[in-house]
């Protein structure tokens, strides 16, 4: 091969590689990696699990305190309004605990002999529900109840005693927010027998129950 047609073409060659270098290097060093996708943020468990109190207001209807020596019975009802506490665990859709409450009270009736009233009432009592969805709770609750109780007899004698008996009934939390929750609730309470120093009705044992339907409003802590 003529030496003077080679030199010019490889020298040609040469520069056209040097030119072409840079743009190379260019892209093995500035190539960026795709970026890596964000890590996924799981939103935090809304539970039924921890703490509460509110505050209720309710109605006893279809009460009943009976004289056991003569059958002399007084039919009841009245308002009640008071508060509640106490503490959930929830496991999957499951919830239990125990819950206290007290109220004052405006249950009373008539008798042939007597007047009953109820001033104040309370219970302890355990709880076990399930989620119907996140917000909703429904749950079933029995325990013991105790009641202050007034007899009067139509001679304006007067004895109060503390009965004690149990609680059964049934209700629904739902929440309104992830903190506040509304209740409704219906329980059967009998306060069993308590013996009245009163010689107007034969000193007799007094039994005593009602049912009753109220309303709350909780908060979860």
């Amino acid at each position: 091969m003529n030496n003077r047609f080679y030199r010019p073409a490889a020298l040609a060659l040469g520069v056209a590689v040097l030119a072409s270098a840079p743009a190379l290097a260019a892209d093995v060093v500035y190539q960026e990696p795709p970026a890596p996708a964000a890590p996924m943020e799981m939103a935090p468990v809304n539970t039924w699990s921890g703490p509460y109190a509110g505050i209720s207001l309710g109605y006893g209807f279809n009460g009943e305190t009976q004289n056991e020596f003569n059958g002399d019975t007084a039919e009841t009802e009245g308002w009640m309004g008071g508060a509640f506490g106490g503490f959930n665990v929830q496991n999957g859709s499951f919830v239990y605990g125990a819950e206290a409450d007290i109220n004052y009270s405006d249950v009373d009736g008539d008798a042939a002999l007597f007047n009953s009233r109820t001033t104040v009432d309370g219970s302890l009592r355990g709880r076990a529900g399930v989620t119907v969805t996140e917000d909703i709770l429904l749950y079933g609750t029995a325990g013991l109840a105790a009641e202050r109780q007034r007899i009067t007899d139509n001679a304006g004698n007067r004895d109060t005693n503390v009965a004690l008996g149990y609680t059964v009934g049934a209700g629904v939390d739902a929440k309104l927010t992830e903190q506040v929750f509304g209740r409704l609730e219906y329980r059967y309470t009998d306060y069993g027998s308590k013996d009245y120093a009163l010689p107007g009705v034969n000193n007799a044992d007094f039994d005593s129950n009602n049912h009753r339907v109220s309303v709350g409003l909780g908060v979860k802590f």
